[in-house]
This record gives structure tokens, sequence and C-alpha cells, in this order.
């Protein structure tokens, strides 16, 4: 289905929501374009990006690039594990972040090639098994890396805001998951774009 087509599906879902529909039309159509990044390079941006603003993720990650001298840096990019911790030493991340992706450098590339094809149960459980790697990450990935659309990260703080003060704003109890299904990815970044107009 096309995007197009997903946004006037999830029009449709919002129309009994006059607040939430007036955002998403505010909005407008919202795509999914496909990561130039390989897996581990996602992962590692994502880890990267954990508990910290968009922009303070934006300008670490430009300078983990710049270091590699690639815009869209992949594993092989990185011959080992010294340069490795070069690279996330010279950008200033957590030691446990350092940890998390050292540790997913090591692991078995084989493991990987075939997740594309599972479902996403199989891919969280793959997933979840790295330390540092909690369903936040397991959401950003199936949804950013492997445009999966039906999606909802509760776990992030915009997302949990965002709904909250539109519950607020409808003034009543909105079964977001229930309502939006099975666009849910999609309708997740509207609720991240809406966020900036109405927190």
């Amino acid at each position: 289905m096309s995007f197009k087509k997903i946004h006037q599906e999830i029009l449709k879902k919002s129309s009994k929501f006059r607040i939430v529909k007036n955002e998403i039309e505010k909005n407008g159509i919202i795509k999914i374009q496909k990561s130039r990044l390989d897996l581990f390079s996602f992962i590692t941006k994502t880890i990267i990006s954990q508990q910290i603003s968009d922009k303070v993720a934006q300008s670490l990650w430009k300078k983990f690039c710049f270091f590699l001298k690639t815009e869209y840096p992949n594993k092989n990019d990185i011959t080992n594990k010294y340069q490795l911790n070069s690279a996330l030493g010279k950008i200033g991340v957590t030691q446990k972040k350092k940890s998390y992706i050292r540790n997913f450098y090591d692991s078995k590339e084989n493991l990987f090639n075939d997740l594309e094809s599972q479902s996403e149960e199989k891919i969280r459980n793959t997933l979840i098994k790295f330390s540092g790697i909690g369903n936040w990450t397991c959401d950003m990935v199936l949804i950013f890396y492997f445009k999966r659309m039906n999606i909802f990260p509760t776990s992030d703080l915009i997302i949990k805001k965002t709904t909250e003060k539109l519950c607020i704003l409808e003034n009543k109890k909105i079964d977001f998951i229930k309502s939006f299904s099975p666009y849910l990815s999609i309708f997740s970044l509207h609720l991240w774009k809406m966020s900036k107009r109405i927190l």
C-alpha cells in the first residue's frame, strides 16, 4: 500500500477525534524512507541517541561519521574494535553505550542476515538478547530499518506525553492502538511531528 493510501486510511480512522484529525491533516502525508545504513550502524546510531535530545544525538552521529570519513558508515568501514573504540571515544559516548556497541560489533554477522524476512517477534527476540537493546531500540529498528507498519513505541516519552495530551484535548480516553492499527508506525510519526505543536 502507498503512503498516500495509508494517510487516507489514518484520516478515516481519526474522523471521530476532531483534534487528532486536524493535527494529522496539518502534518500531511508521512513516509518512511529506506535506511542507507546497515543494521550494525543503524543500531549504533540508535544506541548513541538513547536518553539524549535529538539535537545532541544528531551532533554525535555527525562526529562519528566524520571520524569514519563516510556519511553512511557500515560495519565494513570499521576494521577492528580499536578503531571502533577510537571513534566512540572521540565523540564522547558514555562507557555503558560503548560497551553495548562493542558487544553488538562482536556478534556473528549471519545472525542478522535473514532478519528482514522474519516476524516482528523473531526480530525482537534476536535483538533483545544484546545488552543495551530494549523495547524502545527494537521499536526504532522495526519502524525505521525494517519499515514495519504496525509498531507503537509505548515506552517513548514523546509518544506518551502526546497521547496523554490528545486525550485531554479530546476530553476522552482514546485507545490509540485499537483505533490506528494496522498503521501504528505511521501514526507514531504523526505523534512525534504534532508534539512540536501541542506539547
